[in-house]
């Protein structure tokens, strides 16, 4: 139960921070959007480090160890989410996301290139099934994994009410392009 109720806390704080109404509030103060989002960028890797951190330290019990060739599956599978992840970086303007240098396009955060072209959330993705398809698994790992996968759940709900609001062309990338699993085969658009 801490584990989902520090991760409901991770994310109500991420997300708020994340949020047009702090960017607005930022800028009445004369933060610049790269200042804001060098600042958010750090805070959120700093935060991250501290709830992993202190999740790691929960009491904690083995919920299984796959071995030998089911283990070598999973880290096969591991990769692939992590490879998921780097296309996904490969797609963006990773200097600019992270706040490191200001972005060349603020007003177009939709992206339809890349690893886009087949999944709308690839880093989602990625990272849930480099969780998902660990080899060893705790109760905490397997809760983490829930938090995890339910706030890149509902934040991609949130995140797409914002990109049909900001980019009415949003809607037909959704009609031709799923969310988490990307269609492998058949019928696109």
């Amino acid at each position: 139960m801490e584990i989902w109720s520090s991760g409901a806390a991770f994310a109500a704080v991420h997300s708020g921070l994340a949020s047009r109404p702090c960017k607005r509030w930022a800028a009445a103060r004369g933060i610049s959007p790269q200042a804001w989002r060098l600042g958010y960028s750090v805070l959120a890797v700093f935060l991250t480090f501290l709830w992993l951190t202190w999740v790691r330290g929960l009491p904690n019990a083995p919920a299984w160890h796959v071995h030998g060739a089911g283990a070598a599956a999973l880290i096969v599978l591991q990769s692939i989410g992590v490879g998921i992840v780097a296309l996904s970086l490969k797609a963006i303007d990773v200097p600019a996301f992270l706040g490191l240098r200001p972005d060349a396009h603020p007003d177009t955060d939709f992206v339809e290139r890349g690893i886009y072209r087949h999944m709308r959330h690839p880093m989602y993705t990625g990272v849930m099934l480099a969780l998902a398809a660990s080899p060893v698994q705790t109760v905490n790992s397997l809760h983490l994994l829930g938090v995890v996968s339910a706030y890149f759940i509902l934040g991609a709900r949130l995140e797409e009410r914002r990109m049909l609001a900001e980019h009415p062309e949003y809607a037909d990338y959704q009609r031709r392009v799923p969310a988490f699993i990307p269609r492998l085969a058949g019928k696109r658009g």
